[in-house]
Order: C-alpha cells, then structure tokens, then sequence
C-alpha cells in the first residue's frame, strides 16, 4: 500500500511539474535564439489562427473606434492587416524577436494599427544563437516574471507573465507527450 501512495504522489508530483518543465524549455530556446527549439515548443497551426482571431479583434475596434471619431483611417484592407502582422509573429524568427524586445516589436505593431507604419516594415531580425549560461538571475528572473500558472484542464494549462512592464498570456496544450504552446496573447492596446 505504501509504495502504491509513493507512486501516486510522484505521479502526481511530475505532473504538476511537467508544465514548468515545458515553459523553462521554451525560455531556454529563446534565450538562445534557438530557431529549431522554439519551432518544437509550439503549435504553429492553432498559434497562428488564434493570433490572427486575437488580430482581427483588435482591426475591429480600431476601424469602430475610427468610424466613430470620423477619421476614417482605417479602410477594408485593413482586415488583411491582421493576417500580414500574425504572419510575422507566427513563426520561431518572430517569436524569439518578441522575447528579446517585445517593447520594440509591440511598439512597431501599435504604429501599424495607427497607420504609422506599413506591416512590410516588421522583420523580425535572424537571431543569433548563444550559448545558454544558467547565471544567478536567470531562472529566478523567470519565475519573478511570472504572475500565475494554473491548470484550465487535464490537458492545458495557461500561464501569465510580464516583461517590459508588458503582460503576456500563454496557453498550452498537451499534445502526445509534449506540452505545446497554442495560444499567445499579446498587450497590443495600451491600458
């Protein structure tokens, strides 16, 4: 009986600690700009949908906030905006870029949906890849950045953190054996 509680609890031990593992995984691979990590680490197809769903939102109130001040900046190629930005985004380029600077790369994203800048204008540099040193304030860093990690089922959990004084959301997905990023919410809008 007791090696049968053992082994429950250290089932349940892994489990709990599974996703950490998978969230420590993905922030190696860009802290290094580790382009081939960050590609297994993520659910391209499902991310860049649900980008694009988070991005057609946004071209909404942007053009109804538009239509509403009378200033039409906005017109109906702007809903093509969103799946010219996600394009960007979506992919391991994008998101090791979004890492490194998200103030940077948000910003230009603001100054799209403000016609400030063309959407051909975000390039997300090729990352150079570096040697991952596990210093002092690496990983305590991460956990400070993090606000909360919960289950929203057996199968997915979500994780909010900050950078920049930016607040970020990411859900996962277990897909296999493997936790898979599925779903990045990104601080477009100014609170």
């Amino acid at each position: 009986m007791r090696n049968i509680i053992i082994s429950l609890f250290s089932l349940t031990f892994v489990y709990l600690l599974w996703p950490y593992i998978a969230v420590v995984s993905l922030y190696v691979s860009l802290q290094t700009g580790n382009v081939v990590g960050v590609e297994e680490c993520v659910d391209w197809s499902s991310f860049k949908k649900d980008l694009q769903v988070d991005l057609d939102n946004l071209v909404a109130i942007k053009l109804k906030e538009s239509l509403n001040k009378k200033k039409i900046q906005m017109n109906f190629d702007s809903l093509e905006l969103s799946k010219q930005i996600s394009n960007k985004i979506a992919t391991p380029e994008g998101l090791i870029y979004l890492f490194n600077k998200p103030d940077d790369f948000v910003e230009q994203i603001r100054q799209i949906f403000s016609n400030e800048l063309s959407p051909e204008k975000i390039n997300p540099p090729v990352p150079k890849k570096k040697v991952f040193e596990p210093e002092a304030p690496n990983f305590p860093d991460l956990f400070k950045r993090i606000k909360y990690v919960f289950f929203t089922g057996l199968d997915s959990f979500r994780l909010s953190f900050s950078a920049d004084e930016l607040s970020f959301t990411m859900d996962w997905q277990l897909q296999g054996f493997f936790w898979k990023l599925t779903r990045l919410k990104i601080p477009i809008t100014k609170n």
